[in-house]
């Protein structure tokens, strides 16, 4: 079977690390290679094809998606453009990796994933979160009764609008002008929901299963972040706390907060015959060296020392899902139900209600985690 084509459509932070630096180490050549990039700024996708060996460049989507070369595409544009872009990729026949989140609204991840039928192309949606191993042998723990019934689940995110002040790249951006990261701070895709919470709520949700019902409180703290000597005036809400309804009286407590203690991007889980608790199944440490509860299945040590490796992983997932007709872990179902979640915590803000969820996904079975 011959090598698929990739097209990188933006050429930013996520696509050099999650994209560009794993394709340069050349051990997939046989499954997919880097055919096109494009970019609006000038001279960007350029420098980019000249410095990783991409085969062509352009300065619109129009122009990459036309390259016969460019069977699959990875989408990595600031989320606004997702939907439109992703539209576009799968009408012309493209297979699509999306970065999170697909789209700003579940309708519109309803369209991509009915025009994907319609089309006979595959999608993948980052974060795919139930590729780390940790998330893996709790979503089998859970499955066998290690916690008896589970009573509730606490995990979350926090810190991700300064983080991005912080990216090396944006300073020393191939010698031409910094990188702002404005959009983070502004609407109508700006902030830790669209950007963020995502991590914490596929790895809730990958383990427990969808949610039923959601609650939020949220607001803005910050009203203004620096950059070098740039003022950049925030419009986002930036701290919220989830509750999450997964039926039948089991919840989820989650936080997407600005600042404050570590990342939970795998929840403690709490049940009547046993807990994980930060690293500890039933008081036993799940992994002897905790790094290894980062590892991702599928991934190779040689990756997993680069940058954004889940990303990586995810985009392979649709290529292995194109040639292989693999299941993706990272599925569009469940990046639609995410993203759900994230619209109803803005609609629960607005309200004071709680809101019905009305999208579902299939998570992994027993049978799926057998070598976990």
């Amino acid at each position: 079977m011959k090598p698929l084509g990739l097209g990188a459509i933006g050429s930013g932070e996520i696509a050099i690390n999650s994209i560009f630096k794993h394709l340069e180490l050349h051990d997939t050549d046989d499954k997919v290679f880097l055919a096109a990039v494009c970019d609006p700024v000038e001279g960007r996708a350029q420098s980019m094809a000249e410095k990783y060996g991409i085969r062509s460049w352009y300065m619109t989507d129009d122009e990459l998606l036309a390259d016969p070369a460019v069977d699959v595409v990875s989408i990595c544009s600031p989320i606004r453009f997702h939907y439109e872009q992703g539209l576009k990729a799968i009408r012309a026949g493209k297979h699509v990796h999306f970065n999170k989140t697909m789209a700003m609204t579940s309708a519109e991840a309803d369209e991509l994933i009915s025009e994907a039928e319609r089309m006979n192309v595959k999608l993948t949606v980052s974060p795919g979160m139930m590729g780390w191993r940790a998330n893996r042998l709790l979503r089998k723990a859970y499955l066998e009764g290690s916690f008896g019934q589970v009573t509730y689940a606490f995990g979350g995110v926090r810190g991700v609008l300064r983080y991005h002040l912080r990216e090396e790249y944006r300073h020393d951006n191939y010698g031409s002008e910094p990188l702002i990261p404005t959009w983070y701070y502004k609407l109508p895709d700006g902030g830790p929901q669209y950007d963020h919470a995502p991590y914490g709520l596929t790895s809730i949700t990958g383990i427990l299963g969808p949610v039923k019902r959601v609650s939020c409180m949220g607001g803005q703290l910050q009203k203004e972040f620096r950059f070098g000597e740039k003022v950049i005036q925030s419009e986002v809400d930036d701290n919220f706390a989830f509750l999450l309804d997964f039926g039948d009286n089991v919840f989820g407590l989650f936080f997407s907060a600005l600042a404050g203690g570590k990342n939970m991007f795998t929840p403690n889980i709490y049940g009547t015959d046993g807990n994980y608790i930060d690293g500890k199944l039933n008081d036993k440490a799940l992994f002897d060296n905790p790094y290894a509860a980062f590892s991702i299945k599928g991934i190779p040590p040689q990756h997993m020392k680069l940058p954004e490796p889940h990303v990586y992983g995810d985009m392979m997932q649709l290529i292995d899902a194109v040639q292989f007709g693999d299941r993706p872990i990272a599925s569009a179902e469940q990046g639609r139900h995410v993203l759900e979640i994230v619209e109803a915590g803005f609609e629960s803000m607005r309200t004071g209600r709680c809101i019905e969820l009305r999208t579902s996904f299939t998570p992994l079975s027993l049978e799926e985690l057998q070598d976990d």
